[in-house]
């Protein structure tokens, strides 16, 4: 809770009063453009009785944010601007009351809530990778198709496990093998983050008319260096968030716990305005390669959870491929306590 979390992108909300809305373990965050085009977020909460504000995750409010239950308004800054029958509120000073906001960030285009805490910045947090973030020109993108929300019968940290990793590429994903080879590298920074990534194989036959035409069609980016044109890289932050850089576009990813054994898997692309049948072509295939492989990581996670089920399973090893598990467990278990008893907490 006390993470940065992305809602979205500023083109999600680029005129006064589009808003976002986000969830997260029963809290909501309300992200709205105000007059001056400032980028603000709430509780998604009227400080009236507890009704919701808004109901929807994407839409536009005008002017004025207004509670469906009894019509308390407040401006775009969160400022109780009218109640209906003020007069029988003794003692209202609506001067005083205001929704209840939180920490909003805006880092290269992409829109990140906070429902507490007092860490770094996300530009902090992103330090070790701001040399790559710099040259995808993300702030001038646009929603690329919409958002995708699967809930898994998973535990949301055997997600972010397999994310984590890229041992297992070879066996399980010999889509992306085939287009990475053995060039793929992951390391570990500060923040609770990671930079993975890989050149496209150059010559290297593949069965899958996808990953074939991809690498023949992707055309070149006019403002992304040599070593970025033709190459995939991954950029992962504690807790759930995952951010894909590609030459053709821009996915982010977020594991959201629903449960002990539920999760909900959300994703998001945005690409640059491009209009070349080539570009067109290769995000399609981008896609097509990736909705294989994220269909290949539901069966993988979906096994790992029946397994861990089982009273057989014990600690597991991990190899120096597997150092961004450990880093990761070592911050939920500083995080949530809890996490380090023997037993199950009653």
């Amino acid at each position: 809770m006390k993470s940065w979390q992305p809602v979205g992108h500023l083109s999600d909300i680029p005129s006064t009063g589009d808003y976002m809305r986000f969830s997260l373990l029963g809290e909501e965050a309300l992200v709205v453009r105000g007059d001056d085009g400032t980028v603000r977020a709430f509780h998604n909460v009227c400080r009236h009785r507890a009704s919701r504000l808004v109901k929807h995750d994407q839409g536009k409010c005008g002017r004025l944010l207004q509670c469906p239950y009894h019509g308390w308004s407040y401006d775009l800054t969160g400022r109780l601007v009218f109640v209906p029958g003020e007069a029988g509120f003794e003692g209202l000073d609506k001067s005083t009351v205001r929704l209840v906001a939180l920490d909003v960030e805006v880092y290269h285009g992409l829109v990140f809530a906070r429902f507490g805490g007092d860490g770094p910045a996300v530009a902090e947090v992103f330090g070790a990778h701001e040399k790559t973030f710099r040259h995808y020109r993300i702030e001038e993108m646009q929603p690329l198709g919409r958002e995708s929300r699967t809930e898994l019968a998973v535990n949301w940290k055997v997600v972010v496990d397999n994310n984590n990793e890229a041992y297992h590429v070879p066996p399980a994903h010999p889509g992306l093998h085939r287009l990475f080879g053995d060039n793929y590298r992951l390391e570990v920074n500060d923040h609770g983050t990671s930079h993975g990534g890989s050149a496209l194989t150059e010559g290297m036959d593949s069965p899958n008319w996808s990953e074939r035409m991809y690498r023949r069609l992707l055309p070149t980016v006019e403002h992304l260096p040599a070593e970025l044109q033709r190459s995939w890289h991954y950029i992962s932050t504690f807790p759930s968030i995952a951010i894909d850089l590609y030459p053709d576009q821009v996915d982010f990813f977020q594991a959201l716990p629903l449960g002990v054994d539920r999760c909900q898997f959300r994703s998001r692309s945005y690409a640059l305005p491009d209009e070349r049948r080539t570009m067109r072509a290769a995000r399609y295939l981008n896609d097509r390669i990736n909705r294989l492989v994220g269909r290949e990581d539901i069966d993988l996670v979906h096994g790992v959870q029946a397994g861990l089920a089982s009273r057989s399973y014990q600690r597991g090893l991990l190899s120096r491929e597997e150092a961004r598990l450990r880093q990761f467990h070592d911050e939920v278990r500083r995080c949530l306590p809890d996490a380090c008893l023997d037993d199950e907490p009653v």
